[in-house]
């Protein structure tokens, strides 16, 4: 069967709710790195208040809501593009970019390579070893790129959950100015860590991708944001589309931009919490191995004779989605993700996993 997008990714709630013949509300999906704390309290009301808008075309650059991240994170929203979702930019990179080639730092988020092949821009492998936590080795790094190369770098590295501080990054592509640096802190909401977005000066050669929809708990919503240079975003708005922002999204954008400090902060207490937690009843679990790392996701291994995708089906039939990790570039079907939920949530996961992992090693 060919592989579909909704394979490829977490969080098809929807369509497996539908093949289940239940409700979305009676599945557990641990599958979907989102916040545990559901969408921002308040939002709900706002879009439905605002729902009259939808009568009017969307403002045609989102210049409010780039003014709003500009003022949240104390930037010039002429480095600012605003985007329907990281992907829309990500696909874009390697066209507007046209660099001799990609470097793909493995195991990372699939879309990178997606955009770098219907680009036919060549993508080549960095892979992270798994005896170092798969830790970003920059120095390794350094000596494989090379001139007129795009690195992608997901920072937290999603699926591994590691985070190289930013000042660290920051310096290492200071010191690579003929290598573009497309670096995707679509996670970094949820650690109280420094973005690259709070380094100044902005290097020439630095793209962020950053993303709200994550961490306010709004991926219906599809919003991104990508800072740069203007020289660097000048062929991004030329290749872009007029109104590629919906209202509601421009609204919801503002909102959270606004008012969603306080809520950001609860999220990264409960994940503060929860992650060393989790990693330490994961690692009770007979046949489970959590991977050191960072952030509101934990990478795991399976070391016993049960795989990833067995796991996953077994989980399922108890209405709860976990990601089977095979599909990951350098990792293999002993790999799965789980996000982290509300304390509840996350007790009645363990339980589930403890029981369905017993019971197959009983086979």
């Amino acid at each position: 069967m060919k592989e579909n997008i909704a394979v490829r990714h977490g969080g098809n709630v929807v369509e497996v709710a539908a093949s289940l013949g239940c409700r979305v509300d009676e599945i557990l999906d641990m599958s979907s790195n989102l916040s545990p704390l559901g969408m921002i309290p308040g939002l709900k009301e706002e879009l439905i208040g605002r729902i009259d808008e939808l009568n009017y075309l969307p403002e045609s650059d989102s210049q409010g809501l780039r003014r709003a991240f500009a003022a949240a994170h104390d930037l010039d929203p002429a480095h600012i593009l605003a985007g329907s979702g990281t992907t829309e930019f990500i696909f874009a990179a390697p066209e507007c970019l046209a660099p001799h080639r990609a470097v793909i730092i493995n195991p990372t988020y699939g879309d990178y390579r997606v955009a770098c092949d219907r680009a036919g821009v060549p993508a080549v492998d960095f892979m992270l070893r798994p005896e170092d936590d798969f830790l970003l080795a920059l120095e390794r790094l350094g000596d494989f790129l090379k001139a007129g190369d795009l690195a992608f770098i997901c920072n937290p590295n999603n699926p591994t959950a590691f985070f190289t501080p930013s000042r660290t990054l920051y310096e290492f592509v200071h010191d690579q100015p003929r290598v573009f640096f497309m670096v995707d802190e679509s996670y970094i909401h949820f650690l109280d860590r420094k973005s690259l977005l709070d380094f100044l000066p902005w290097p020439e050669n630095l793209l962020v991708l950053s993303s709200y929809s994550k961490v306010f708990g709004i991926p219906g919503i599809r919003l991104g944001f990508l800072v740069s240079s203007p020289d660097n975003l000048a062929p991004f708005t030329a290749r872009g589309r007029p109104w590629g922002v919906n209202r509601m999204a421009q609204i919801a954008g503002e909102f959270v931009c606004r008012y969603g400090a306080d809520y950001q902060a609860g999220v990264r207490r409960l994940v503060a919490s929860e992650r060393p937690r989790m990693e330490t009843a994961l690692a009770a679990v007979n046949g489970v191995e959590p991977v050191a790392g960072e952030v509101n996701f934990i990478l795991n291994r399976l070391s016993g004779r049960m795989r990833a995708g067995e796991l996953a089906e077994k989980m399922l039939a108890r209405r709860i989605m976990v990601r089977d990790c095979e599909n990951f570039a350098g990792l293999d079907d002993t790999f799965f993700r789980i996000s982290l939920k509300t304390p509840e949530e996350n007790d009645r996961f363990l339980q589930v996993l403890a029981e369905t992992v017993a019971a197959y090693h009983k086979l």
